[in-house]
């Protein structure tokens, strides 16, 4: 302070009785919360506050004019005397200590250590103050402590764990969802839009999530499926939660994604097997039936025609019998493969069992459509079939029954059909016969 200065008192005249500077400062410090001290360049205190000598355990004339290796120890200076060096630099320093107080018990303090600079602006010593900060320290360790054991379960949970903001950017996700979505890392997919990140996905889960952004619902579910970037489809069942503040107003969404391709695809090889000939691969019996229901269902409400085409392989038996079943059931997936590109696109083959199969047409079928694709069915399985480098050769018989103007019943046009067939056989089989239409009254 200059001579010029106006002294605190001057400056602070609600202060009274008027006191000294000394006075004042002593009564600002008394009061401060901290410890405070003024430590000069040969490492002495020159001035402290009354909790700086209560940490000491001592009065405040026994603490002014000792060093500070006189009231720390050795070992204790050594920790902090690397501070107190860049201090004397005229570097502001502040750092966190776990200090023992004077009732014996361990808590964290704020050090500063600030440049005490004279009228020149040269260092002639610094200002020691320690704030308590153990409540603080404490609760951020919880707080750490707590993120890393939601972190740990979330990187260890078997659902993928996403976690967006409320424009469904991403925050965080865990390490199970990087592998399920294909992402390579997460640091340079935070801020980016999840539903530009997966793609072409499910509009479910677009949905689900809007609903949520809006407030309409807290949480929801959705399921997906998306082609990931190595081509792998994924199946995912969505279970997606919003986070809202006082007001009511989203700031998160969280999303657990279940992986569940390997159920999808149990499911769909079940169904495949449930309406498939196992060793050939068409419809079998039920599922042609359901197939032939639906059909004739479409033919009374919108018209058209279903043509049945019952074919019994002839020859088969003699080729069972002298080749093994082996060879035989060979031959029948031969019989399959040739079907299949015997007759049109969309039209429906099964195999009812044994050497009996069925062709069902029932898209723009004229009145020629059956003889013209029974007859390229006999002379494609009347072609020598090669199994285990032999030739063998069989046959088939075809009878049609065609509704109209047969009536529209399952069980009625397959026995017309059927019978038919045993009508080709008697005629030399290799033949095709039609149901007759039923006698007008």
């Amino acid at each position: 302070m200059t001579p010029d200065e106006p002294s605190l008192s001057e400056r602070f005249p609600l202060l009274k009785p008027p006191r000294s500077d000394a006075e004042l400062l002593a009564l600002i410090t008394r009061g401060a919360g901290a410890t405070l001290a003024l430590v000069g360049l040969d490492l002495r205190v020159a001035y402290a506050n009354e909790e700086y000598a209560r940490w000491f355990g001592t009065r405040l004339e026994h603490v002014v004019g000792r060093s500070l290796q006189e009231l720390y120890g050795e070992h204790d200076c050594a920790r902090f005397m690397p501070f107190v060096n860049r201090v004397l630099q005229g570097e502001r320093v502040q750092y966190q200590r776990l200090l023992c107080n004077p009732d014996g018990v361990e808590e964290w303090r704020t050090i500063c250590l600030t440049p005490a600079r004279g009228p020149q602006g040269d260092v002639e010593g610094f200002i020691t103050t320690a704030l308590d900060v153990h409540e603080l320290q404490v609760t951020m360790k919880a707080l750490r402590e707590a993120n890393q054991r939601l972190s740990s379960h979330m990187d260890n949970s078997p659902l993928a764990v996403i976690e967006m903001d409320h424009e469904l950017r991403l925050l965080h996700c865990s390490q199970r969802a990087v592998q399920l979505m294909g992402w390579e890392q997460v640091s340079p997919l935070v801020g980016c839009s999840l539903p530009q990140l997966l793609g072409a996905s499910d509009e479910r889960l677009g949905l689900a999530l809007r609903r949520l952004q809006v407030g309409e619902e807290s949480q929801n579910r959705a399921e997906t499926c998306f082609v990931r970037r190595d081509g792998a489809e994924i199946h995912g069942e969505w279970f997606n939660s919003a986070l809202t503040d006082a007001t009511g107003r989203v700031t998160s969404i969280m999303a657990l994604v279940q992986d569940v391709s390997a159920k999808i695809q149990i499911a769909r090889q079940q169904q495949y097997l449930a309406n498939h000939d196992s060793l050939t691969g068409l419809y079998n019996r039920a599922a042609f039936q359901g197939q032939l229901e639906l059909s004739l269902a479409r033919v009374r409400e919108q018209g058209g025609a279903v043509a049945l085409l019952f074919i019994d392989l002839d020859g088969f038996k003699l080729v069972n019998d002298q080749e093994g079943h082996r060879a035989g059931d060979e031959v029948l997936r031969i019989v399959a493969q040739r079907l299949g590109r015997a007759v049109r696109e969309g039209d429906t083959v099964a195999r009812l069992g044994g050497d009996e199969f069925l062709v069902m047409l029932d898209n723009d079928v004229s009145p020629e459509d059956p003889h013209l694709i029974g007859r390229r069915i006999i002379e494609a399985l009347h072609q020598p079939m090669v199994v285990d480098g032999r030739n063998l050769h069989i046959g088939a018989s075809i009878g049609v029954a065609m509704h109209p103007p047969l009536e529209g019943d399952i069980d009625v046009l397959m026995s017309r059909a059927d019978q038919a067939m045993y009508a080709a056989k008697r005629n030399g089989k290799g033949c095709l016969c039609y149901a007759p239409p039923p006698l007008c009254d």
